[in-house]
C-alpha cells in the first residue's frame, strides 16, 4: 500500500520530499503518505485501507496547497485507473477527513503541518 501512495503522489511533487516515515531532520517541504489502517476485502483481488497523508511546510499557505495537491493526484489516479506498475490501482477513493492545519507541540514554530485521511480499495497489479 505505501508503494502505491508513493507511486501516485512522489511525480505530482516538485520540490517536495515524499515518504512513508517521517526522516529525521526533516526536510522541507515534505508529504508523508502510510496506510494507518484497513482490511483485506478479498486477499486475491482487493485491499481496503485507510490513508493518512500529512504534509509540513515553512508558511501555512505552502503546506495546505500540497495537502490539495496530493488529494488532486489521489482523486486524478483513481479516475484515471492510474496502475503503478508492480504495485495496482486505487478502485475506489473516499475522503473521511479534508485536509485540516494540525498545529502540535513537536513542530517547531514557523513549520506548518496538515493531515488528511482518506478510505481507498486498491487493487493489486496482475
Amino acid at each position: 500500500m505505501a508503494d502505491l501512495l508513493v507511486g501516485i503522489l512522489r511525480p505530482a511533487f516538485a520540490g517536495a520530499t515524499v515518504g512513508t516515515l517521517l526522516p529525521e531532520p526533516m526536510p522541507l517541504p515534505f508529504v508523508l503518505a502510510r496506510p494507518v489502517g484497513g482490511a483485506a476485502v478479498d486477499m486475491r483481488f482487493l485491499a481496503r485501507a485507510v490513508v493518512d497523508v500529512q504534509t509540513w511546510a515553512e508558511s501555512d499557505r505552502t503546506a495546505e496547497n500540497l495537502a490539495v495537491a496530493a488529494r488532486t493526484a489521489l482523486v486524478v489516479a483513481w479516475r484515471a485507473q492510474t496502475v503503478v506498475p508492480a504495485v495496482g490501482s486505487i478502485g475506489f477513493l473516499a475522503e473521511r477527513k479534508a485536509p485540516v492545519l494540525l498545529p502540535d507541540a513537536r513542530t517547531p514554530d514557523g513549520v506548518y503541518r496538515y493531515q488528511a485521511t482518506y478510505e481507498l480499495t486498491v487493487r493489486p497489479a496482475p
